[in-house]
């Protein structure tokens, strides 16, 4: 793991009125007003803290990769302009790892989220004739992988990930783990695989479960009950959910009955009307509402379509933020824009237990496919 004080350059700027020191390791040291009494996060470096709704590191609130770009490479070129995290780690905020870029030129030269668009949309030319075809919602929410980095650590996971964006080879799934940062040489393995095929191994992981945009093919989850059962207990008084990623936060399951007297699950399915907030995240900006349900063939397993109550719209700075439904006027939503989501509830040991069928956000017409796959009776 990185120090703060393991650095070789040390640089002072000023962004949006407040005075940093920035280090080339991506810590910063946010200096007192003058004339003021320091605040809480003044006088001390720091990588930031995570923020798990977009994955990047802040410091009171502000971007702390911004203040890197600013401090090395110069203030932000124009309003267009974004920060580019050059290895896509959100937390590796190293100036070599950083750019300004538009948007479209991240998507044209930036190889690894090249290889990304051209993954979801088919093609780059696709992509340019319909920008559409990529929203932000494409992000998924996994972070898990992102960390602060040393210089040997951000040179190794940056050649992986180049290596797998220049390799012509299809997703096969596996895991992350902690080969991204692995010391292990990725040159040729004693003849048997090179580093493209350990790559490609783990590639859907770089796509999905860390990445920017899923790809538009998509595999057929497991079989409910070949699931890790790994949960935690959720906000919602009587709910438990499902573990995925170390990032995990718990979250908000309004649904969830709390009085029963027969069966637990069709108690639950009462109380799914349509529209009716299912799932809501643990910061309170984001839900999901009721589309449909539908019980298992054997009724032990209650599935629950679910789609966005909010829309992402891009701000004046280029961030995109989650917004509310109920705060636009009719007409400024359409389908399109909505994310659908497929969980399954069982009950087990007096709890909920809350389910992702799928561990990220997939088209309607795809998760329909695996509703009706799992249901008999729909709701």
């Amino acid at each position: 793991m990185i120090d703060v004080n393991d650095f070789k350059q040390e640089i002072e700027c000023i962004y949006k009125d407040e005075k940093y020191s920035v280090r080339d390791n991506g810590a910063v040291f946010r200096h007192p007003r003058d004339g003021k009494r320091p605040r809480k996060y003044d006088n001390f470096w720091t990588f930031g803290k995570s923020n798990d709704t977009h994955g990047h590191m802040e410091i009171a609130s502000v971007r702390v990769h911004i203040i890197v770009a600013t401090a090395f490479h110069g203030p932000k070129p124009t309003k267009e302009h974004v920060v580019d995290h050059i290895d896509t780690n959100r937390r590796n905020n190293r100036p070599d790892n950083l750019r300004w870029v538009t948007r479209l030129e991240n998507a044209l030269d930036n190889p690894i989220t090249r290889k990304r668009i051209i993954m979801r949309c088919g093609s780059i030319e696709a992509f340019l004739a319909n920008p559409s075809l990529l929203r932000e919602s494409d992000v998924t929410s996994d972070f898990s992988w992102m960390r602060a980095v040393t210089n040997a650590e951000a040179q190794v996971s940056k050649e992986r990930l180049l290596a797998w964006a220049e390799s012509d080879k299809p997703t096969s799934g596996g895991t992350l783990g902690a080969w991204v940062y692995s010391q292990q040489p990725i040159s040729q393995n004693d003849g048997q695989s090179s580093n493209v095929d350990e790559i490609d191994k783990l590639q859907s992981d770089s796509l999905n479960g860390w990445g920017q945009i899923p790809p538009r093919s998509y595999e057929r989850p497991d079989e409910p009950e070949q699931r890790k059962q790994n949960v935690m207990l959720s906000l919602t008084p009587g709910a438990a959910q499902e573990i995925y990623f170390d990032n995990d936060t718990p979250n908000e399951y309004p649904c969830t009955p709390q009085e029963y007297n027969d069966d637990p699950l069709i108690a639950y399915a009462a109380n799914l009307t349509e529209n009716a907030v299912f799932w809501r995240n643990n910061n309170r900006d984001r839900e999901y509402v009721v589309d449909k349900f539908g019980f298992s063939e054997d009724r032990n397993s209650l599935y629950v379509m679910t789609k966005s109550a909010y829309v992402w719209r891009r701000q004046d700075d280029g961030d995109w933020i989650a917004v509310p439904i109920a705060n636009l006027n009719k007409g400024e939503v359409s389908e399109d824009e909505l994310d659908y989501q497929l969980g399954e509830i069982v009950y087990k040991d007096n709890l909920f237990v809350h389910k992702r069928v799928e561990t990220d956000f997939m088209p309607k017409k795809y998760l329909e496919e695996i509703f009706a796959k799992y249901t008999k009776t729909s709701g």
